[in-house]
């Protein structure tokens, strides 16, 4: 289902898309929709970088698995004690 947005663009560009799309003979609808779909794809690309790459270090940490655990469950613990009182 379409969904319908409404956006204030400079005049430059809508002329401009308004130019394009007569040329290429295409809606104005599919014109934005490929330029959307476009811009977020590279976007998406150039900040994440490879995905293999950002996966293989999730395991390296500065601290030990269990002064993590144990870090973690002392602040649990705490949280939990000032509604005891």
């Amino acid at each position: 289902m379409d969904k319908i947005m409404s956006a204030r663009l400079d005049e430059a560009a809508l002329f401009e898309m308004d130019r394009v799309t007569r040329k290429l003979k295409m809606s104005k609808k599919r014109f934005l929709e490929e330029a959307i779909h476009r811009h977020a794809q590279t976007l998406t690309q150039s900040s994440r970088g490879d995905d293999w790459t950002v996966g293989f270090g999730a395991w390296k940490r500065n601290e030990a698995a269990a002064l993590t655990v144990k870090r973690v469950r002392a602040a649990f613990d705490q949280s939990l004690e000032r509604y005891r009182r």
